[in-house]
């Protein structure tokens, strides 16, 4: 029963992770470029850097309320983070991989906040560390996901792979890369993905089973034979 209360939660944070990248992204693209067009002479201007939120540097521009939901979408996946071990495996992590989590999860939510005081202030807000904050937020999620996706099966490793996919360091080599700058509606992709993921966790929760291991954080009373 924790274990299913633990996916059912971390899924609807990814749930709510997911809608409001997608709302950001919305807010950058609707109006410039239509789904799967890039060639008009607006969406052109729409994929410079200088529109970029995640995270925003200077030069900047912001477009609506961008930055101000992908921070919220950032910090919610901060809050995600601290659940997923156990949603996704099934038990604790162990020392380096919770060294690891910590890392995460802090610099997701530095980099989350900067992102919504920069829209919230309409102009570029670095995060504590940024140097640091930014390289650990862009590195660090991708490796320990794939290090949680061995450990995990059916549902969970669907969300795990998921999860990987959207990560920013992937994006930066694949589906953000556009014929300018950005790709038109890669955020929203990487929303898309994040939902995705968390869909999958509650499928996990509905209608997954895993078999105890060691540090298991669901045990199961097994009947002992009569003596």
């Amino acid at each position: 029963m924790a274990l299913r209360v633990l996916r059912v939660g971390a899924g609807l944070l990814m749930v709510a992770c997911g809608a409001l990248m997608y709302a950001a992204s919305w807010q950058r693209w609707a109006g410039a470029c239509a789904w799967g067009e890039a060639d008009s002479a607006l969406c052109t201007v729409r994929q410079d850097h200088r529109y970029d939120f995640l995270p925003p540097a200077a030069p900047w521009e912001p477009v609506g309320d961008a930055a101000e939901l992908a921070g919220w979408s950032l910090l919610v996946l901060a809050l995600a983070f601290v659940l997923l071990p156990w949603a996704l495996t099934g038990r604790r992590p162990g020392v380096f991989a919770a060294m690891a989590l910590v890392g995460a999860v802090l610099a997701t939510a530095v980099v989350g906040a900067a992102t919504l005081r920069s829209g919230l202030a309409g102009s570029v807000v670095e995060a504590t560390a940024h140097d640091l904050a930014s390289f650990v937020w862009a590195f660090v999620p991708p490796a320990l996901l794939i290090r949680f996706a061995i450990d995990s099966r059916g549902w969970t490793l669907a969300a795990a792979a998921l999860l990987v996919l959207g990560t920013p360091l992937v994006a930066m080599f694949s589906y953000a890369v556009g014929p300018y700058d950005a790709q038109p509606w890669y955020e929203g992709i990487s929303g898309l993905l994040t939902a995705t993921a968390g869909l999958c966790l509650l499928g996990a929760a509905a209608f997954g089973g895993r078999p105890q291991r060691s540090g298991s954080i669901v045990t199961s009373s097994v009947p002992t034979a009569a003596r």
